[in-house]
């Protein structure tokens, strides 16, 4: 009697959106509710055996996603749409995939990735916003120096080692990245977005940029003062960390 056929694995990316509210972040763990965590159980019911479902990286409790890769292999027979809709109807109303398909063996959502852009968003008026409270961090000062924290931010970008910028429990090795682009631009309703476009980030390294911007645009460190810190190397020269609910991993890119 010949052996038994393997069925074949194929292999599927997923791009992701979700409100990190809600969730202890992107990497499973026992007795949270995580976004893998999520997904895994939707696609052990839907394929009918356990799912391993591989990240582009890790988001931290409360920040968001709107294009989030993932992929995971299934010897499912079931066409792509219906996996979809079927993830979608087994999740949460707070994640959501939004493009399914098929790739090569050799497609790894993290060793692919070429680079990622964050986005963090302050809300600059006196008063909060109960519609979009969950995603922006509420800055009330009137004496928050826009200009200022622009050309701070300009000045950072170029590949350097950003220790200063990391939280102190970031295992990391190679701390040496490079910083692409760091932008602002207005969106309505008097939000303001800090955007970062990078090779990689180390654990909350936007989050502490974004805190120790802001400080520099309230005048509370001196023009100039981020250089200084990320070249000194010390996290306790830096600002404060940001709130995780102002922060969305908004894409991950590709070759």
């Amino acid at each position: 009697m010949s052996a038994e056929v393997e069925p074949l694995q194929r292999h599927f990316r997923a791009l992701i959106e979700y409100r990190g509210a809600d969730f202890a972040g992107w990497q499973f763990q026992p007795n949270q509710r995580t976004v893998q965590g999520e997904l895994e159980g939707a696609l052990g019911t839907l394929c009918r055996h356990a799912v391993r479902v591989h990240g582009s990286g890790r988001t931290d409790s409360g920040v968001h996603a709107r294009a989030q890769v993932a992929s995971f292999r299934s010897s499912t027979d079931l066409g792509t749409e219906r996996i979809l809709r079927g993830i979608n109807g087994l999740t949460g109303h707070d994640v959501s995939v939004w493009q399914l398909d098929e790739v090569p063996d050799d497609f790894h959502p993290r060793h692919s990735a070429r680079g990622k852009i964050y986005a963090y968003r302050l809300l600059l008026r006196r008063s909060s916003s109960p519609l979009i409270a969950e995603t922006t961090w509420h800055l009330p000062y009137g004496d928050l120096d826009v200009s200022r924290l622009g050309r701070e931010l300009a000045g950072l970008v170029g590949e350097a080692d950003w220790s200063a910028y990391r939280a102190a429990d970031c295992g990391a090795s190679n701390t040496v990245k490079s910083l692409r682009r760091a932008e602002l631009r207005r969106e309505a309703h008097d939000v303001l977005v800090l955007e970062f476009e990078g090779s990689g980030f180390l654990k909350q390294m936007v989050r502490i940029l974004v805190g120790t911007a802001v400080d520099v645009g309230r005048g509370k460190l001196e023009e100039g003062a981020m250089l200084r810190i990320r070249d000194a190397g010390e996290r306790s020269g830096a600002g404060r960390t940001a709130p995780a609910h102002g922060l969305c991993l908004e894409q991950v890119l590709y070759s």
